[in-house]
């Protein structure tokens, strides 16, 4: 399976974009709130994101972190055998950022759920990269 890419145009300097995706409490403003979120290679976190009523928990482990560039991280969820990688990465764009959110390796798991599918991490992605937008826009 091919990698999900979403690339987004945010009118907001590269430092302000990179605290929304690395800090926890801008992170819980506009995605899946986490307790024990630490900007640190090698930190595990937990998030619980819903679907129709349903709750997947996921537990990712950050890979990389290149301050105000990129920053990766482990995705393991119940609704999936193995894990995967999601990769933000940060490029100045005249006077606000690109933005190019990378989900890898799907070909290493399993879907274990008929809930979940490849389309709705794409519909999910577009959703919440929409959300950095607004958020770091502000």
């Amino acid at each position: 399976m091919e990698n999900i890419v979403k690339e987004i145009s945010i009118n907001a300097p590269v430092s302000k974009v990179w605290k929304a995706i690395s800090e926890k409490e801008q992170i819980n403003k506009w995605f899946m709130p986490s307790e024990d979120y630490k900007p640190e290679v090698g930190n595990t976190f937990h998030m619980t994101g819903s679907k129709e009523g349903t709750e997947y928990p996921h537990t990712c482990t950050i890979t990389e972190i290149i301050p105000e560039k990129k920053l990766s991280y482990t995705w393991g969820m119940s609704a999936i055998e193995g894990e995967t990688l999601v990769s933000y990465e940060l490029e100045p764009e005249g006077s606000g950022t690109k933005l190019t959110l990378t989900h890898s390796g799907w070909d290493k798991v399993k879907f274990t759920s008929n809930d979940i599918s490849l389309t709705d991490y794409h519909n999910g992605w577009n959703h919440f990269i929409g959300k950095i937008k607004e958020y770091s826009e502000q």
